[in-house]
């Protein structure tokens, strides 16, 4: 297996996103968070939520349960702390032992999974954009400029009803996973994914050139990618 990790404040004054990817024999956990909020908040909310994450999976809890434990820290920390009360932050994050793949989601950064010459999306993204769209209020052509398109309707630490989606698959050889925030993928499109995976096909490479990208197009965000080649 090939890992590849990178995170960048982009034009941002502090970098708000955080992430992980550990290996312990056959195992890998790997995540990446989007903070959101004002001062250090979405720093802060972001780190303590990949920090707790850790610590919740080495405990031996399931991933959905270590994401609730995350969510309670933040909102705890936020509460002896009024400077960082709203802090909140997006988390994707992956578990791997050598078999079937296992994931879990909250908020809108993204996994991507890439195979043979297609991708499919993994996570759904919990924006109200993404639900009007869903409910066929507006169009995908509209979502596009919708005002609104970042405010999130579930993210670890808001006070919103959490919501936590599970995804999981047979893992093939070759098979590259993305976990990626809304830095990249709101730069850098699927069908340009897949092109420059066609491309490389040595993975370190594309992943750069993955990077390259979002700085060529222009990064409007901080940006993290964290990629795995089984």
């Amino acid at each position: 297996m090939q890992i590849f990790a990178f995170s960048d404040k982009g034009p941002r004054t502090n970098n708000q996103d955080s992430f992980c990817v550990e290996t312990k024999g056959i195992e890998t956990i790997a995540c990446v968070a989007d903070g959101v909020g004002g001062n250090q908040g979405g720093e802060i909310a972001s780190q303590l939520a990949v920090d707790s994450f850790k610590e919740s999976f080495v405990a031996g809890l399931q991933l959905t349960a270590c994401l609730e434990a995350a969510h309670r820290s933040i909102n705890e920390q936020a509460a002896l702390d009024p400077a960082l009360h709203g802090m909140a932050t997006t988390f994707t994050a992956i578990h791997w032992d050598g078999g079937i793949l296992k994931g879990v989601h909250t908020g809108d950064s993204r996994a991507y999974l890439l195979r043979d010459f297609g991708l499919k999306q993994l996570t759904k993204d919990h924006t109200e954009v993404a639900r009007l769209v869903a409910e066929g209020k507006i169009s995908k052509e509209d979502s596009v400029h919708y005002p609104r398109k970042n405010v999130l309707t579930s993210a670890l630490g808001t006070h919103k009803s959490l919501l936590i989606d599970e995804f999981s698959f047979e893992v093939e050889a070759g098979d590259r996973l993305l976990l990626i925030t809304d830095g990249i993928h709101g730069v850098v499109t699927k069908k340009c994914l897949v092109s420059l995976s066609i491309a490389h096909a040595d993975f370190i490479e594309f992943c750069e050139e993955v990077i390259k990208k979002v700085n060529y197009i222009t990064a409007t965000d901080n940006f993290t990618l964290v990629g795995l080649e089984f």
